[in-house]
């Protein structure tokens, strides 16, 4: 990582000042071990990692598996089990601030729950940065929702959004000062009109009042209000709530149904409202809303009623659940109050540095072939293992996928002090921006079939045993032995043989009467190998 230079090649940035991270900060003892990080194994079989995600906190997943009508009603089903961390190997390549944020996180689940919070939140940050996707220009821009029972980490969302509160308390205070003054020359102005009267003075010009700016936006308001901050904001805003029903309840309310604003905000498409009181009018054409949000399982039907929802696909999901443990709660030799707030101020010079050169992130070539050719197979795998209702997941995860290598490279590109307009992702950065995408495919696709849908037209639909079904048959195989496999995965006979009739010239080829095999090329390029399901 490039960070030798970092704060040689800031001091002659013209920010505000340099900030430093304090030293005494920097005692922290994590429970990751970031130098050995290279040969550990993999989290997934770390102690005190997660082994069965609904083992647990039983009451809360029956709640949701009750509001949700879960597709699938085995508790034994592998995919409820566990769902993937994010690998250790993109914790190796993060940029400067991303590391810094991360690295106190002694819980893997945290230390996951924060990054993808930070990249939602940091997306947010970057108000001039920009990109062409699909022929359009785009901005960072993400929604992220992490689901896990109460007390299971998923509070290190609150310290995502502290990267930020340096910004929003500027801006605040800014405005707030502004409104002052602007008060103050209200009252001359309101002086001057009476001078008139009486004797006849010249009136002094009617001060114009300033914008009240912030960057969070509480989530609790209404959808004018909302509206109203984007354009006093000039687009721009973030939303972030450690519990979903703030908005949820919200979104219940005539006043306060704003999930329409969200689905084209995601999109910055146009929004706009007009009021009949004084011919009110107010439009906001490129609204660039980052959203990220934490709740329970019982919570997210309320907010994302089926994954047909407009708003499901919009999402980056990170579900999963943690056995208890009492966590070691000694001060360790670190504040994470203090220290996040030193890192804050590292994230307004980003936020000052990217307003002042703005610049639009690039792929390579090589890079766009293999976003579309990952993609295609992603779309592809979830087809085939869940229906034509998941394409819209995959769809839209690449467009998540480029937002994310966005912000990695518009964060170097701040550390290495490039003031250039137009920068190129890195392979290295790009690389990353796959990794995490995979990982979020899997959890968009396990909350994917964990809520209901309109129709079961689909075969597919609840299908969580399926993929694993599919993967321990035999490259060759006779109808008698997936039966058995089937039955072991608790498929019935039936379903074994729509799956493999619907396979057959797909991913399966009949050699003969009950006898198969499988066309291993198609099945590479659809089978995601980090896959849980």
């Amino acid at each position: 990582m490039r960070t030798e230079h970092f704060e040689e090649k800031h001091e002659s940035i013209p920010v505000q000042e340099t900030y430093e991270i304090p030293a005494s900060l920097e005692n922290g003892n994590p429970q990751v071990d970031h130098e050995n990080e290279e040969t550990a194994e993999d989290p997934l079989v770390q102690p005190g990692s997660v082994d069965s995600i609904y083992e647990n906190h039983d009451n809360d997943f029956a709640d949701f598996a009750n509001s949700a009508k879960l597709q699938n009603e085995s508790k034994e089903s592998d995919i409820l089990n566990q769902t993937p961390f994010i690998p250790s190997e993109v914790y190796s390549n993060l940029p400067v601030i991303l590391t810094e944020g991360c690295k106190h996180f002694k819980d893997y689940r945290e230390r996951d729950v924060f990054l993808t919070g930070a990249l939602c939140i940091l997306s947010g940050c970057l108000p001039s940065i920009t990109g062409i996707y699909d022929k359009q220009t785009i901005y960072p821009n993400l929604f992220c929702f992490i689901i896990a029972p109460a007390a299971s980490g998923k509070g290190a969302l609150k310290f995502s959004k502290n990267l930020a509160d340096k910004i929003h308390e500027r801006a605040l205070k800014n405005s707030q000062e502004a409104e002052e003054v602007y008060q103050v020359e209200m009252e001359r102005y309101q002086d001057s009109r009476r001078s008139r009267r009486k004797n006849g003075c010249q009136i002094s010009n009617r001060p114009v009042q300033p914008k009240m700016q912030v960057l969070f936006i509480p989530a609790n308001s209404s959808y004018a209000k909302i509206l109203w901050h984007l354009k006093q904001n000039e687009g721009g805003g973030i939303i972030c709530e450690t519990e979903a029903d703030t908005m949820a309840n919200v979104l219940k309310q005539d006043w306060g149904h704003y999930s329409d604003m969200l689905r084209k905000s995601f999109h910055h498409e146009s929004l706009s409202s007009s009021k009949k009181t004084d011919n009110e009018y107010n439009e906001v054409k490129y609204p660039r809303l980052s959203v990220a949000l934490s709740g329970t399982p019982s919570q997210v039907p309320a907010l994302i009623s089926s994954s047909e929802d407009g708003m499901f696909s919009r999402f980056i999901f990170y579900a999963f659940n943690d056995k208890p443990f009492w966590k070691d709660v000694s001060p360790d030799g670190i504040n994470l109050n203090a220290y996040f707030e030193a890192l804050s101020s590292r994230v307004l010079q980003l936020y000052d540095f990217s307003e002042r050169n703005p610049a639009s992130v690039e792929l390579t070539t090589e890079q766009w072939y293999r976003l579309n050719s990952t993609c295609q197979g992603w779309l592809d795998h979830a087809i085939i293992f869940n229906g034509n209702e998941a394409a819209s997941v995959v769809k839209r995860l690449g467009i998540i996928l480029f937002r994310i290598a966005m912000i990695l490279t518009a964060i170097r590109k701040f550390e290495d002090a490039d003031h250039s307009d137009k920068v190129t992702c890195t392979d290295e950065d790009f690389e990353t921006a796959i990794r995490l995408s995979e990982v979020y495919m899997d959890h968009s696709i396990f909350m994917f079939n964990n809520l209901p849908q309109k129709e079961n037209s689909s075969i597919f639909n609840g299908h969580i045993n399926k993929e694993k079904f599919f993967n321990d048959l035999p490259n060759v195989f006779k109808r008698s032995e997936a039966i058995a496999i089937g039955t072991k995965h608790g498929i019935k006979e039936r379903t074994v043989d729509d799956l493999l009739r619907k396979l057959s010239g797909n991913l399966l080829k009949q050699e003969n009467f009950g006898k198969y095999s499988k066309i291993i090329d198609k099945v590479n390029n659809v089978t995601n190998k980090n896959s849980i399901i």
